[in-house]
């Protein structure tokens, strides 16, 4: 089915490199644009950004002093959105919402982000999209 979902990008991290596998998190992050344009019907918007962010500027849970700067990345859709009730479960090996889904998708991107000491939350409304944000710590560029 052709969506004709529109790509927004929204570069403004001034150090997007971190230390990983880029096998292992060009996989998480397929997984996160993937299930971002499922979410959507036609004419949506998937928005990829990235952005430095200070320790006020994280979620609370995320907020630590001994790491000042966190790099985020972020998936956003206007899709279906997740309902409440499914929020605290997106994340659980074989839970899903699709006919046709095995469960496994967003269990297998937090390993991935996990073992990367990576973060993830997640932000959604019903019927106006969801947001997934993944904190990194940043390096240097070389």
């Amino acid at each position: 089915t052709q969506k004709a979902i529109r790509l927004h990008c929204d570069y403004q991290a001034a150090t997007d490199w971190v230390n990983g596998d880029d096998y292992q998190l060009e996989q998480a992050f397929v997984n996160l644009i993937l299930n971002a344009v499922e979410a959507m019907v036609i004419g949506g918007t998937l928005t990829l950004s990235t952005r430095l962010l200070e320790s006020n500027d994280l979620p609370d849970t995320l907020n630590d002093a001994a790491q000042p700067a966190r790099l985020c990345v972020a998936v956003s859709d206007t899709g279906v959105g997740i309902p409440p009730e499914n929020l605290g479960r997106m994340f659980e090996p074989f839970f899903t919402t699709k006919r046709e889904g095995t469960g496994l998708g967003l269990a297998i991107t937090r390993r991935i982000l996990e073992e990367h000491h990576a973060a993830i939350s997640v932000e959604s409304e019903v019927n106006r999209g969801a947001s997934l944000r993944v904190f990194f710590t940043p390096l240097p560029r070389p």
